[in-house]
């Protein structure tokens, strides 16, 4: 999984470049395809190494990113964004993380949280949320 941009749509017409970081390959892929339905183009990261080398490599426009990884978690991820000039707008993700740690991520800058499970359509609404808070910036 290290490495792997998911191009499931066209880039053509893309709204953004979406990094999603995730340790889990199926959900992953899912989130994925959830973020190219809406137009977007996603890059992958299984886990928080990979997004810093992804981070440093190329420009993002938002950052999706699980907190609950092994090794080094998402919270070494908000570190790395809310430190960034400019800093980028993140998305946190957690299935099993409670109320206090998506608190948490709003006060590290997390734009929009999202608690699995979760439908597309509210992944998609928390993408145009974090998206328009670039535009509004």
């Amino acid at each position: 999984m290290r490495g792997l941009f998911c191009i499931l749509a066209l880039p053509f017409g893309t709204v953004a470049l979406v990094l999603i970081v995730v340790d889990e390959p199926e959900t992953l892929l899912l989130l994925c395809r959830d973020v190219e339905s809406g137009g977007h183009t996603a890059v992958l990261a299984a886990d928080a190494d990979t997004a810093l080398e992804r981070l440093a490599a190329m420009p993002v426009d938002l950052v999706m990113v699980d907190v609950m990884m092994p090794v080094h978690d998402g919270w070494t991820v908000l570190r790395a964004l809310r430190e960034g000039s400019p800093p980028l707008p993140s998305i946190v993700m957690s299935g099993r993380a409670g109320p206090a740690d998506l608190e948490r991520a709003t006060l590290m800058g997390a734009v929009a949280t999202l608690a699995a499970p979760f439908t597309p359509a509210q992944l998609l609404r928390a993408v145009d949320l974090a998206l328009a808070s670039i535009a509004s910036s």
